[in-house]
């Protein structure tokens, strides 16, 4: 009986703690994100980090670099060995997209979850956008998240640098999640 006792302590403590956790968030409609942004945008970069990337019960993690200047996108995303699996180029003015996927048939599984992401017009641009544009909330102390036509962007933390950005961006949407710790970013 007293170990009965001592796991329904322990799991109403674990269940006070995640609700602690969930008061750290602000939850934003899109139309506030959009009225509260900072007002120096991010126009071109560098940015490296980690990827986790789910759909369904499929998933993958590994790098990515990330270089954007004037419109030109580069991305290229490694898997956990360093092989690349997929190298994405994007022109925004004319909302193009190349997808080069790695010849190295080991990567095809890898490769189909990233196309199902970066080969979608909608949803790569959307990405960058988010990307480019953090909330100007405090996101050091909070994690914001922002509603958008179905996706749930949320930020976590804070990379020291001029306009801050969050060390974390993850995008929810049905069974998909992508998730980007971002190590470096020079813009």
């Amino acid at each position: 009986m007293k170990k009965w006792s001592v796991f329904l302590l322990l799991a109403i403590n674990i269940g006070c703690a995640t609700t602690q956790q969930t008061s750290n968030q602000i939850v934003l409609d899109y139309d506030t994100y959009k009225n509260n942004l900072n007002t120096k945008k991010i126009d071109s970069f560098i940015l490296s980090g980690k990827i986790s990337l789910f759909i369904k019960d499929k998933g993958l993690s590994g790098t990515v670099r990330w270089q954007s200047q004037k419109g030109e996108d580069n991305i290229e995303i490694y898997g956990p060995f360093n092989n690349t699996l997929a190298k994405i180029s994007l022109n925004e003015s004319l909302r193009e997209i190349t997808f080069i996927p790695a010849s190295d048939s080991e990567a095809m599984g890898a490769q189909n979850i990233i196309k199902e992401i970066f080969d979608n017009t909608e949803t790569i641009f959307i990405l960058k956008s988010f990307l480019i544009s953090p909330p100007s909330h405090d996101l050091q102390n909070h994690d914001v998240l922002v509603n958008y036509h179905g996706w749930l962007i949320k930020y976590s933390g804070v990379l020291e640098i001029n306009p801050k950005m969050a060390k974390t961006i993850e995008y929810i949407k049905g069974n998909i999640s992508l998730k980007i710790f971002i190590s470096s970013l020079t813009s």
